[in-house]
């Protein structure tokens, strides 16, 4: 797929994106960084990854990169190359060199998390080794470039259902990711969230939430280069009836007014990284989560 310049500009100075695949009702949301190339959008991970089954069993997949006053939203389907199959190898030299020029310009924007790989080396668990990485490639579809307006500083909110450490290093963060489901293939938007006597809310910054469908708010504290210093969480669940908007306003000082339509999340899985640390709960009660939607 061929980009315009400011999409191009957007892909090449922001290092980390959010992939979001179908992982069987629920969506699974995870950060990765990337590189574009030969109108394709290149990664790695672990060939034990959640998301490579999920990819296996459907490929539809987006990936919204967020530039600050711009976001990108491609949408596609991802392909998984594995160097311990044969018949990856296979379709990788069928590729011609884009799969080569692919990689090679991941190896070279992603310098520094290389150089904080190595950096973690004793931390790393055996399955995240590069010996155990395999490449995903996203064939967009579809692009859509949208302008996001900028994010006022926020009060401490809680991520519900998540180790200690892990909320409070989210308590702070003012940027999260609403995604949900839409023509059959995920959707991600940047949103603002709050949590208010366990219910959580958020912004989506585009697109339609429809009650009843399924979706997930994602929250992360990003690193330069460090993996092992990345903390997320992903809380998925089902979109209910609109709900107030009061909260949200009063986290990031904004009248509610201003604020897009808020929606029920009800939460069915919570899961939380720290570093290579990953970890899945399930609520005990309905906690609401309200997201708020424009």
């Amino acid at each position: 797929m061929r980009l315009n310049s400011e999409a191009r500009a957007v892909l090449g100075h922001t290092p980390i994106g959010m992939l979001a695949l179908r992982a069987g009702r629920l969506p699974l949301v995870n950060p990765a960084v990337f590189h574009f190339a030969s109108g394709s959008l290149w990664m790695t991970t672990s060939r034990y990854a959640a998301k490579i089954l999920s990819a296996k069993r459907d490929p539809r997949a987006a990936f919204l990169v967020d530039g600050g006053s711009k976001a990108l939203l491609l949408r596609g389907h991802l392909e998984v190359y594995d160097p311990l199959s044969v018949s990856s190898q296979i379709n990788a030299m069928l590729e011609g060199p884009g799969y080569f020029l692919g990689m090679a310009g991941y190896a070279l924007k992603n310098a520094p998390y290389f150089a904080g790989y190595v950096l973690d080396m004793a931390r790393i668990p055996r399955e995240w080794l590069p010996y155990n990485r395999v490449v995903l490639r996203l064939r967009p579809s579809d692009a859509e470039l949208a302008d996001v307006k900028p994010f006022p500083a926020a009060q401490a909110a809680r991520v519900p259902a998540v180790p200690a450490e892990v909320s409070r290093r989210l308590a702070g963060v003012p940027r999260g990711y609403a995604c949900w489901i839409e023509g059959g293939m995920p959707v991600i938007r940047p949103a603002l969230w709050e949590v208010e006597h366990g219910e959580v809310l958020v912004a989506p910054t585009a697109g339609k939430v429809r009650a009843g469908a399924v979706g997930a708010l994602v929250v992360e504290s990003h690193h330069r280069y460090r993996p092992s210093l990345m903390v997320g969480a992903c809380v998925r669940g089902t979109f209910g009836q609109p709900a107030d908007t009061t909260a949200i306003g009063e986290r990031y000082g904004v009248e509610p007014a201003e604020l897009p339509a808020a929606f029920e999340l009800l939460p069915e899985r919570v899961t939380s990284w720290r570093g290579f640390s990953i970890a899945t709960a399930v609520p005990r009660a309905a906690r609401h989560l309200r997201v708020a939607q424009g």
